[in-house]
């Protein structure tokens, strides 16, 4: 062959070729390497062992063995840049006292791994589809849902006021004339009913909640007008349980813009529980106080306190903590989760505080509306 092609041969096998390229010593050291097989290892391999760069190479490298036949092929694997092996083919040819050594890639394997990969994007858009298929699914069976809970607790919400107004009416009108067993039942239906009258309230708004059409009134208020009236609402069921209930006011309160009502079922929540959890002889504290960032709200119980792991949790619909409420008092799970939308809905945060066996603090910030001093009441 010419001198110049050879050279030329040379050079594209030392610089552009795509297959790997050793002159190995007898002893198999590398004397020379092209830059595809720098490229492929990302190290340097002058002066290496062969066999350091074979995978599981099992015993010590044998010219005998390896250049008895030059056409044959020895697949062996070889650890690459990226860190995962590469099988190639090699084959070694002897020179003198070196051997020529050529790498080739093992398409077959590459073949087999384009086909796989195939395979699973194939299965991934399937799964993929059926997955968009089943959520538009669940988003009308929720909105179904949705609709059947708005409708159902419309409803029931009229008949069971007036269960609840008529026996109000029988307990106060005709309560001295009923015997105690009467009495007592009187009582067990207005209980059961005024249960029921907040379930109905509760699930009306999850499905406003959920079906995107919840909103809040922004109205310019004094947050302690929302704060005295659950006070007022919850005295008589704190009273009934020896519990006291205390508002402090901490400081000149601003007024911020909330809706009125919703800001006191959220603090007819709070309160309510914390009376619930709170053991006899003991006493429920809410405070209102100014932050930096806004009004902060806090309503602090004697009770056994809130495990770390549940405080996230009792956000959510349908959750309750471990800890339980007095004998009798049930709940729907659902005046945490609306109460922190309620919240959300302002702009503001609602958060717990706890240590088990240290009673709860659950606190929510409202965002101060933009005034003057002069709308702030002492």
């Amino acid at each position: 062959m010419d001198p110049a092609i050879s050279r030329e041969v040379y050079l594209y096998l030392n610089e552009t070729a795509p297959v790997l390229f050793f002159v190995l010593t007898s002893a198999g050291r590398i004397v020379a390497a092209n830059r595809y097989a720098e490229a492929i290892t990302g190290r340097s391999l002058i002066g290496k062992q062969f066999t350091d760069l074979i995978i599981d190479f099992a015993g010590a490298f044998d010219p005998a063995v390896f250049t008895a036949d030059p056409t044959q092929e020895h697949l062996l694997n070889i650890p690459t840049s990226s860190g995962l092996p590469q099988s190639f083919y090699f084959s070694f040819k002897p020179i003198d006292e070196h051997i020529l050594t050529f790498g080739r890639l093992d398409t077959e394997e590459i073949e087999n791994i384009r086909k796989e990969v195939q395979i699973l994007n194939q299965e991934l858009n399937n799964l993929t589809r059926q997955l968009h298929k089943t959520n538009a699914q669940l988003r009308q069976l929720n909105e179904l849902k949705n609709q059947f809970l708005g409708m159902a607790a419309h409803d029931l919400r009229k008949p069971v006021s007036a269960i609840l107004s008529y026996t109000e009416f029988l307990i106060d009108e005709a309560g001295k004339n009923l015997t105690t067993e009467q009495a007592g039942f009187l009582h067990t239906i207005h209980a059961s009913t005024t249960l029921m009258r907040r379930l109905i309230d509760d699930f009306l708004d999850v499905s406003l909640i959920e079906s995107g059409r919840f909103y809040v009134d922004l109205v310019k208020t004094d947050i302690r007008e929302p704060v005295d009236r659950s006070v007022t609402l919850n005295r008589l069921p704190a009273q009934k349980r020896s519990i006291a209930l205390r508002v402090d006011y901490d400081g000149p309160i601003p007024v911020i813009l909330m809706d009125d009502f919703k800001i006191e079922q959220v603090l007819n929540n709070l309160v309510s529980n914390a009376i619930q959890h709170s053991p006899p002889h003991t006493e429920v504290v809410i405070r209102v106080s100014q932050s930096d960032k806004g009004v902060v709200a806090t309503v602090m119980d004697a009770g056994p306190g809130i495990a770390t792991d549940e405080m996230e949790r009792l956000f959510a619909p349908y959750e309750r903590g471990r800890a339980r409420k007095a004998a009798g008092i049930r709940s729907t799970g659902l005046g945490l989760s609306i109460s922190k939308k309620i919240i959300e809905a302002h702009h503001g945060k609602i958060w717990v505080e706890s240590r088990p066996g240290e009673g709860a603090t659950f606190c929510f910030m409202l965002p101060i509306a933009i005034e003057s001093k002069e709308e702030q009441k002492p």
